[in-house]
């Protein structure tokens, strides 16, 4: 989806490949109003196109497959109604468990919007050690991880190189829109553009939560690194990459 360029507004409208948009599924939006609102916030900021990625997590927020999709056929229905001008697919933020490679190939929990990439997400105090061997596991079995909100993680915040390493293995990195912007803190923004420098940042996500508070703002993001990455890897890694998820 594209928009006419005015007063500043991009051309192209981005993809939020992470996000919390589905009402009651978990800590998310909350009803199926916060949806619509945080959709029309999504707009705004000019995001066209969303997946919608619910917790998954083991003991908290279980949420079967099915119960995703009715949900996000539900939101559709209300998008058209209400002339909302977004497209919305499916998908899981899965935190790592032991039986996550046989939950995913009975198909009990979701991919990015069917296809072979998972969105993965770990402790923030998880050794690399065990993230590497994740990773080994997933992409050994066929499927291609993107490890969410890299700037999370201790062990990458301590040691940057980490993250390099798991982008060399073949590992899709993700950080969220608020920390390229410094809204998180001043570690993880600098981590996450000592990975903008060296073009290791494949996707941008808003890790949307509410209407009120983390909310799906991209706008100041996208200026931020057109600014000072340019123009082309800012939609690289805000619609480009994500387009491949889409395109099935």
């Amino acid at each position: 989806m594209f928009f006419r360029k005015e007063h500043g507004t991009p051309s192209w409208g981005a993809i939020d490949i992470h996000s919390h948009f589905l009402p009651g599924l978990d800590d998310g939006a909350r009803s199926p109003s916060d949806t619509l609102a945080m959709l029309r916030i999504a707009v705004a900021e000019g995001i066209s196109d969303v997946i919608a990625t619910p917790h998954f997590h083991q003991g908290r927020y279980t949420a079967s497959p099915d119960a995703v999709l009715r949900t996000i056929d539900k939101a559709r229905q209300a998008v058209e109604a209400k002339r909302i001008p977004i497209r919305l697919y499916p998908g899981n933020e899965i935190y790592y468990f032991d039986d996550m490679l046989p939950s995913l190939k009975r198909k009990s929990i979701l991919t990015m919007n069917g296809s072979d990439l998972v969105l993965v997400e770990f402790s923030p105090g998880v050794m690399f050690r065990t993230l590497q061997n994740a990773m080994d596991r997933l992409m050994n079995e066929g499927y291609q991880p993107i490890l969410a909100h890299a700037e999370r993680y201790a062990c990458l915040l301590k040691e940057t190189d980490g993250a390099f390493f798991l982008h060399d293995m073949g590992v899709s990195i993700q950080i969220n829109a608020s920390t390229v912007t410094g809204e998180n803190g001043a570690e993880g923004k600098r981590f996450a553009h000592r990975l903008l420098r060296e073009r290791a940042v494949d996707h941008i996500g808003t890790d949307a939560h509410g209407r009120e508070h983390r909310t799906p703002e991209i706008e100041q993001c996208r200026k931020t690194l057109e600014k000072k990455y340019g123009a082309d890897y800012a939609y690289q890694i805000l619609r480009g990459n994500a387009e491949k998820i889409l395109a099935l």
